[in-house]
């Protein structure tokens, strides 16, 4: 049975801007989930298959980046939506999986929502 609402996972391990995204999306109808690092975030995608959503901070702590932590899942779980956030995401534009977004932090509401597909795609792919 799929649930009603689409699912996000957040990965950051600054609490204030992952608690702001998870506003973000649940204002537009996601429920969300939270991980602090490619560890945390691996372990509740196992427990929540029904996310659909990634959105995660290229700079990650541990050994696993959230860019890495970008192309394990699109390879594992080739139809999630994976958002990258990111002060300066031209340094890590190249290394992002195709089909992955880049979002320049600090961000928009309406930035983030476009980019997770609550809202009508505006951004170019990174």
């Amino acid at each position: 049975m799929k649930p009603s609402r689409p699912a996000a996972l957040i990965v950051d391990d600054q609490p204030f801007v992952g608690m702001v995204a998870s506003d973000i999306l649940r204002e537009s109808g996601f429920d969300t989930f939270h991980a602090y690092d490619a560890s945390d975030a691996t372990a509740v995608l196992d427990e929540h298959p029904e996310i659909e959503v990634v959105v995660t901070e290229a700079q990650l702590p541990g050994d696993v980046t959230g860019i890495e932590l970008c192309r394990r899942l699109s390879r594992q779980r080739p139809n999630l939506r994976l958002v990258v956030t990111a002060t300066a995401p031209e340094q890590h534009a190249s290394a992002v999986p195709s089909g992955a977004r880049m979002l320049r932090k600090p961000y928009a509401s309406r930035e983030l929502r476009t980019v997770a597909g609550s809202e009508p795609l505006l951004l170019i792919d990174a």
